[in-house]
């Protein structure tokens, strides 16, 4: 019926990270299977700036300014783009915490939020670019001492989630 960690119910931080953290198992449970593409992105491109971080540092012991300086200008300028590009993608997709699809191909993108003292999980559902908000109250799917309940969630999520397929 429910998980093995307890939550903090007076943090809606808290909450929201437990919620959070389920969203993939129980959308796994609807038929939906997580792309990892997004989230790929954002590593491969943060990796690829500490790596130019890393080597500009090196290249800074190894030998003079002047005889870097080129090599140092264009590393700055490809590692301010990786950046901006890194940017530009947490702004689009702001609060994304999933993306998947299901058997038929069906786009599915969640957006969760929460708002400082109020214990409500504001949720974005988009499926195939059709969007609704919707906002749950914690107390529907945690229990009075702090349990995630799974089943509660789900057949919440699962509510929102018919509600775009009508």
């Amino acid at each position: 019926m429910s998980q093995l960690k307890k939550s903090n119910l007076n943090s809606v931080k808290d909450l929201q990270k437990t919620t959070d953290e389920h969203l993939g198992s129980v959308l796994t449970q609807l038929g939906y299977e997580e792309s990892f593409k997004l989230i790929d992105l954002k590593l491969g491109l943060g990796l690829v700036s500490v790596l130019i971080a890393g080597l500009l540092f090196v290249a800074d012991k190894k030998f003079q300014f002047k005889d870097i300086y080129s090599i140092t200008v264009v590393c700055c300028v490809v590692y301010s783009v990786l950046n901006a590009a890194i940017l530009a993608i947490n702004y689009r997709y702001k609060n994304v915490k999933y993306v998947g699809y299901d058997s038929k191909g069906n786009k599915l993108t969640l957006a969760t939020e929460t708002k400082k003292y109020e214990p409500v999980y504001y949720l974005s559902v988009d499926l195939n670019g059709r969007k609704h908000s919707t906002s749950i109250p914690f107390n529907k799917f945690f229990d009075a001492v702090g349990y995630f309940i799974r089943d509660e969630f789900t057949k919440e999520l699962s509510e929102e989630i018919s509600k775009k397929n009508q």
